[in-house]
């Protein structure tokens, strides 16, 4: 089973431009085109059968990802919303690798901007040190905690969650939280489509929020229905809503609809997400303020989530 649904017709391949002049030594080339959007410029430089542009959601390995060659040189041209941002690959050859001409890579991947990034994953200093914890790891702060976080798919937070919540807190952003990353581990799927006995066994303390991506943020918004006096609120990063598939799609969606307390929720999801936008559209008309909502232009991508986490905590814990 996959985090997006299966046989999703795919979207119109992103609009290409020509490209600017080749003299760029290191990539991605941001150029203005009007007051809403820019042209983002990939190149490669060398020996090559084929370069593709592996951008989440962006080039969805179509024939748009394919780059043009100039002498030794490869490059495409991409017309994107200003605020746009992806990591990605260049596939040489079929080979994956990161941009050699990009110096910003993250988690394994080159990272493309449009905006500066979030100014809470700033490291102003070494980060506090996670503990162990059966579930995963544990963040504790420095002042006592004032509530909670459970953060899923811990494995993939490690580094950066204890940055954005030394940040946030000592901003006086967010009050001090413990942080719970609990890990998903190889039944990651089992555990996050809407498991109550996963959910059931998630540790909580005081004031608790959940966050989670994909199907983790599916599993979020699951956490807070079943148990509203355990979670105060979610937070829904490009959430799975359209689970399960089959003939029966959207299962909690209809739970929600037939609640008559709905969680508060903070949803959020990518203006190239395709196979979400109708799910998740269904499941906002579910849900009552002080919940909120918010596009990020973006793909299915982790380096967005990053960007986007911060204010998400900021306006859960409000």
């Amino acid at each position: 089973m996959r985090d997006v649904p299966p046989r999703v017709p795919r979207p119109a391949p992103p609009r290409t431009l020509p490209t600017p002049r080749l003299d760029a030594t290191a990539t991605p080339l941001i150029t203005d085109v009007d007051p809403d959007h820019v042209a983002v410029t990939f190149l490669w430089r060398g020996p090559a059968a084929e370069v593709r542009v592996l951008a989440n959601k962006l080039t969805h390995d179509s024939d748009a990802a394919l780059m043009e060659r100039t002498g030794d040189v490869w490059h495409r041209t991409y017309l994107v919303r200003r605020g746009w941002r992806s990591s990605y690959l260049l596939a040489v050859d079929g080979r994956q690798v990161t941009d050699p001409l990009n110096p910003r890579v993250w988690q394994g991947q080159s990272v493309a901007e449009t905006a500066p990034p979030s100014p809470w994953l700033r490291r102003e200093r070494p980060a506090r040190p996670l503990a162990p914890h059966p579930l995963g790891r544990l963040y504790l702060p420095e002042r006592p905690a004032q509530g909670s976080l459970v953060l899923l798919d811990g494995e993939n937070w490690t580094d950066d969650a204890p940055v954005i919540l030394d940040n946030l807190i000592a901003a006086g952003r967010i009050p001090p939280v413990r942080a719970w990353l609990v890990e998903s581990g190889q039944d990651r799927v089992a555990r996050l489509t809407c498991d109550a006995a996963f959910v059931d066994a998630l540790p909580y303390e005081g004031p608790t929020v959940i966050a989670g991506q994909s199907l983790g943020g599916l599993t979020a918004v699951y956490a807070a229905h079943r148990h509203p006096d355990r979670f105060t609120a979610a937070i829904s990063q490009s959430g799975s809503f359209w689970w399960p598939g089959g003939p029966e799609p959207e299962w909690l969606t209809g739970e929600l609809a037939a609640s008559a307390a709905p969680p508060r929720v903070h949803l959020q999801v990518g203006t190239l997400e395709w196979a979400l936008t109708g799910p998740t559209a269904r499941l906002r008309e579910t849900l009552r303020p002080p919940s909120t909502y918010r596009e990020f232009d973006g793909g299915h991508d982790r380096y967005c989530w990053l960007n986007e986490l911060p204010e998400a905590l900021i306006a859960a814990y409000a």
